[in-house]
C-alpha cells in the first residue's frame, strides 16, 4: 500500500490538535477506561469472598489500565501525524473486545453478523476504540430503555464494510450535519469527542465513516477500510 500523502497527514494532525482537542480526546478515552475499571472494582468489592470472581474483576481493572496507556499513546501519535501501525485483525474479535469493555447493559440486545474469517488491516487498539465509541453511543441513546444494536461487516469491492445500527431515537436534526466535529453532541452529558476521534482514526487508515438513519428509525454508522 502506498504511503500516505504528507499534506493529508499534516491536515489531519492540525484538525485533531486544534483547540486542545488532543488533550480532550485523551481525557475522553481515559474516562471511558476509568468507568469500566470503577465498575470492575465495585464488583470486586461485592464478590470479595469469592476468590475466583474477585481475581477476575481485578484482572479486568489491570486490562483497562494497560489499554488506557496504549490508547493514549496511539492518540498522541495521531496528533503528531504519525502513521498508524497496521496488522490483519479479525473484525469479530474487535467487536467482541469492544463489547466486553462496555459497562453492564442488560437492557440491550446485540445482533452481530460478521464472517469469522473477515479481517481488517488496521491498528487493533485504535479500531477497537472506534467500535467502542459507536456501541457506547448506541447504548446511551436508549437511556435505560430496552433496545437492539446490530453490527454487520462484509467485504465488497476491495473494501471491508462495517455498520453499527440501533433502534433508538436516531440522530438529532440540529447536530446531524456536524456530528463528527469536535465538541458537537446531541447528548445531554456527551463530550462530542468520541465521533470526532473515530473519524480521525478511520481516515488515518485510509477509510471513511458516515452517519444516517437506519431502517428501524435509529442511528446507523457505516465505515469502510481499504484492504491491503
Amino acid at each position: 500500500m502506498s504511503a500516505e500523502d504528507p499534506s493529508h497527514r499534516e491536515a489531519r494532525a492540525s484538525r485533531l490538535a486544534a483547540s486542545g482537542v488532543v488533550g480532550a480526546s485523551v481525557a475522553h478515552e481515559l474516562r471511558n477506561a476509568l468507568a469500566v475499571a470503577e465498575s470492575a472494582l465495585y464488583l470486586a468489592q461485592r464478590d470479595i469472598d469469592d476468590r475466583a470472581r474477585l481475581v477476575r474483576h481485578l484482572d479486568q481493572v489491570g486490562v483497562e489500565i494497560r489499554k488506557a496507556h496504549a490508547v493514549i499513546g496511539s492518540v498522541l501519535g495521531l496528533a503528531r501525524g504519525e502513521p498508524v501501525s497496521r496488522e490483519a485483525t479479525p473484525i469479530a474479535s474487535l467487536v467482541d473486545a469492544a463489547r466486553n469493555a462496555l459497562p453492564g447493559c442488560p437492557h440491550v440486545t446485540f445482533a452481530v453478523t460478521i464472517p469469522e474469517d473477515l479481517t481488517a488491516f488496521c491498528d487493533p487498539i485504535l479500531f477497537e476504540r472506534v467500535l467502542s465509541n459507536l456501541l457506547l453511543n448506541a447504548i446511551e441513546a436508549f437511556e435505560g430503555r430496552p433496545g437492539r444494536v446490530s453490527v454487520r461487516a462484509w467485504r465488497e469491492e476491495g473494501r471491508v464494510q462495517l455498520e453499527v445500527e440501533d433502534d433508538g431515537p436516531g440522530i438529532a436534526p440540529e447536530v446531524a450535519a456536524r456530528l463528527f466535529e469536535p465538541l458537537v453532541t446531541g447528548k445531554a452529558k456527551g463530550t462530542g469527542l468520541g465521533l470526532s476521534l473515530s473519524r480521525t482514526i478511520v481516515e488515518a487508515h485510509g477509510g471513511g465513516i458516515s452517519a444516517g438513519a437506519g431502517a428501524q428509525g435509529g442511528a446507523m454508522f457505516r465505515m469502510w477500510l481499504p484492504e491491503p
